[in-house]
């Protein structure tokens, strides 16, 4: 038979102390002797005894969870984020809950209602609906209603009109500007554009900066083909059969890196020697395809700090209005810096004066 489980009665006069002062040890109150406090923990150990943590939630009204919605956790992107905030997330006394919505935006609505069910202390908002170019009104008003109750961080990304705490971002368009000013000064004044989405608000943004530095570029050099390793083969297919060759190319992030590094090796295209290749993100991938990807990272782990920081001040924290927003009501927005990587896919040309 299966043994009944220890009740707050039982450690009380396991312990020889009230029911109260039990209670009081069991939800943290620091008002309790420190002896009677031993006795209690004591009593606790010996008959192995487990808190109801359901019980504990509505007690305190925090659960010490904090939701996460992202759109794809095999994306080594969000994967790697995720680490970092689940990290953070423990050292800070918080349990992380996944709701990985495997870019479906029904799924997605289904996660953003379970974790506001389920309590959920505060949410950590990655890609899906606050990537969205033309995001649809009905799935903004049901993460607004969310947002009214639960204080939203968006994590390199955008929810219009939703009341969120805070908004914090990595410098994907600086980090793009800083990878096409690293090719010109190694030499490169033609380069192409590989891989990104037109309705995905990261890719548009890399894109804008694209297009202010390299005007010139001729149509097939501009490849908006999305965001996997073989939207980067297709990619590189259409600017290998395109007509004239830039000297480099930049992709949109580590997987079309490596997508297209493939191809312009089964085509006899050196790299670096005949195209110079850059990734973003700065994945595991770009440290083991050949040569290494030259690539931008976006500081993973200060990213994820800034982001449960904000996080935690919107659930507890000194703020004028509770959730993190500034006497105007406008939500902060923290900035993190990115930095390139440099690796072997990027050679230097010489130019004829």
């Amino acid at each position: 038979m299966r043994r009944k489980a220890p009740t707050i009665y039982d450690i009380a006069a396991h312990a020889g102390v009230s029911v109260s002062t039990a209670s009081r040890v069991l939800n943290g109150h620091a008002t309790v002797n420190p002896a009677l406090r031993e006795r209690v923990e004591r009593a606790m150990t010996e008959l192995r005894f487990r808190p109801n943590r359901i019980a504990q939630t509505l007690y305190h009204h925090r659960s010490h969870t904090i939701g996460c919605i992202l759109p794809d956790i095999g994306n080594p992107f969000f994967s790697q984020l995720f680490l970092q905030l689940e990290i953070g997330a423990f050292e800070r006394g918080y349990t992380m809950i996944l709701g990985n919505t495997v870019s479906t935006r029904a799924l997605e609505r289904t996660y953003l209602r379970t974790l506001a069910e389920r309590q959920v202390d505060g949410l950590l908002y990655l890609g899906g609906l606050a990537n969205d170019a033309a995001p649809d009104p009905a799935d903004l008003q049901l993460v607004r209603e969310v947002a009214e109750h639960l204080p939203v961080v968006v994590v390199n990304g955008e929810l219009p009109g939703v009341p969120i705490a805070a908004r914090v971002r990595s410098d994907e368009a600086g980090g793009m500007r800083d990878l096409l000013a690293l090719l010109h000064t190694r030499g490169h004044r033609d380069v192409a554009f590989l891989g990104g989405r037109a309705d995905v608000t990261t890719s548009l943004e890399k894109l804008r900066e694209y297009d202010r530095i390299v005007p010139h570029a001729p149509a097939h050099w501009r490849q908006v083909t999305g965001l996997t390793i073989d939207a980067g083969r297709e990619a590189m297919t259409r600017l290998l059969t395109g007509g004239d060759l830039p000297t480099a190319a930049v992709c949109i992030n580590d997987l079309v890196a490596a997508g297209a590094l493939a191809v312009a090796h089964e085509r006899g295209v050196e790299v670096p020697g005949t195209l110079s290749l850059s990734g973003f993100d700065d994945i595991f991938v770009a440290q083991v395809v050949s040569p290494p990807l030259t690539s931008v990272n976006h500081n993973y782990g200060l990213l994820a700090r800034a982001a449960l920081d904000a996080l935690l001040e919107g659930m507890t924290g000194p703020a004028a209005d509770g959730m993190g927003h500034d006497l105007a009501g406008t939500p902060r927005q923290v900035d993190i810096p990115t930095e390139i990587v440099e690796r072997a896919s990027i050679r230097t040309v010489t130019r004829r004066v």
